[in-house]
């Protein structure tokens, strides 16, 4: 064979494993993907794939080198023209909704690769410098007190929010519009004024405790070891050390590993995420006004309020959560998230926790405030959004620990309030 047809045929070799892989990735995840698999689907030999890669990792490199890398970096750029003003953010703000909303391209499964980059080091040595250097591209700068830089990582972050509620189905277009005048809001009226500076705090310890001792132990060292290493390469024995227990107190518990994943993913992240979603941010029953019915002034005494534990409270708890100390809670939410993008036991378990949460924060915004469901549910799904995006952007890229995300909080504060009271948002200066 002359060397011109051996070089085609390698080339051929390495577009249908990258291809085959690719589908693999969406179909099973990063840490399910197999040679033998990878060889049946590209219908090549196993020593071809060994001749073109040593090890799964290495798999998962090519895929992102490849297949993802080039997509991504697009996606990021794209980002920035859809919320800034200016004449192309119709445009831009199109192309993103279809990138999002494609399940076949490849954006989808690349965010498994980002998330399982943190706990695999072949995929963080490429992945980490890789997004960094397109942030300093895109004008971004290291310096911490640079506004404009963090508002292009927080446009960033709330457009792989989107991203990664898409890549398991759980992202509402219905919510855009509602939500896209209060994301300019944000953009266009930077202020921290009247905020008081936000010290530096951890986010509060999850543990789940019930009537059965047993079982959370089993849930609280299930969630330990999933956050080192995520769900796949939770075992049985891992967990059962984690919790101080033999291995079959988990199978007199649970029929099978997945229902205990299951739980884990329903009362933990329940607990996470009506935590920070309410707990965390708004003031309790007793220390609102107990003014009823809908506010018609910005002024209203419930607004006020309102608008002061958003801008003090939820500052606080969004930087908690990209703080070093926070990345066992980052994980936990990462890894679940990753999990149910091709688990249907998981995602069915974190749909529920992430509705409740949210159904609970919408209930708490109108009996405290009054502010309407209509309003108050995408509003929350949008927190969620860019509270995911900022903790995903922190994980691969090590850019927004440390900036003061009073900039962000104090406008959708003054911005939701406008909106409750039917001012619209384009007519405020």
């Amino acid at each position: 064979m002359t060397q011109p047809r051996r070089r085609a045929d390698a080339a051929r070799n390495d577009d249908l494993l990258l291809d085959a892989a690719l589908e693999l990735l969406r179909e099973k995840g990063p840490d399910r993907i197999t040679a033998l698999d990878l060889a049946r689907l590209a219908k090549l030999t196993t020593g071809a794939v060994y001749a073109r890669y040593e090890n799964n990792e290495e798999i998962l490199v090519g895929l992102w080198q490849h297949r993802i890398s080039g997509p991504m970096r697009t996606f990021f750029e794209a980002a920035l023209p859809a919320l800034t003003p200016g004449i192309h953010r119709a445009d831009a703000q199109a192309i993103m909704a279809k990138a999002i909303s494609n399940p076949h391209g490849p954006l989808r499964p690349g965010v498994s690769l980002l998330i399982a980059s943190a706990r695999i080091p072949e995929l963080h040595e490429i992945i980490v410098p890789e997004i960094q250097g397109w942030l300093r591209e895109m004008g971004i700068s290291d310096d911490r007190s640079d506004v404009a830089s963090l508002y292009k990582l927080e446009i960033i972050s709330f457009v792989l929010g989107c991203l990664y509620f898409a890549a398991a189905d759980m992202f509402d277009f219905d919510d855009w519009e509602t939500i896209k005048p209060l994301a300019h809001y944000i953009l266009e009226h930077p202020s921290i004024e009247g905020v008081a500076d936000i010290p530096p705090s951890t986010p509060p310890s999850i543990v789940v405790t019930t009537d059965n001792e047993i079982r959370d132990a089993l849930v609280n060292g299930a969630a330990r070891v999933i956050a080192r290493g995520g769900v796949e390469r939770a075992t049985t024995q891992r967990i059962a050390r984690a919790a101080a227990l033999p291995p079959s107190a988990l199978f007199s518990e649970y029929r099978t590993r997945q229902a205990l994943f299951g739980d884990v993913a329903e009362k933990l992240l329940h607990l996470i995420y009506r935590g920070a979603r309410a707990e965390d941010i708004l003031p309790a029953a007793d220390q609102t006004p107990g003014i009823t019915g809908t506010p018609t002034d910005f002024n209203d005494p419930r607004l006020v309020m309102h608008r002061q534990f958003l801008s003090q409270r939820g500052t606080v708890t969004s930087m908690a959560l990209i703080a070093p100390a926070a990345k066992e809670q980052r994980r936990i939410r990462l890894e679940f998230h990753l999990a149910a993008i091709t688990d249907p036991v998981v995602k069915d378990a974190l749909l529920k926790a992430d509705i409740m949460a949210t159904e609970h924060a919408t209930n708490l915004l109108n009996s405290l405030f009054g502010i309407p469901n209509h309003l108050a549910a995408p509003t929350v799904r949008m927190a969620r959004l860019l509270v995911q995006g900022s903790i995903l952007l922190e994980e691969i890229s090590d850019s927004l620990n440390g900036r003061d995300l009073r900039y962000i909080y104090k406008p959708l504060a003054e911005g939701f309030s406008h909106m409750v009271v039917n001012e619209p948002l384009s007519s405020i200066k």
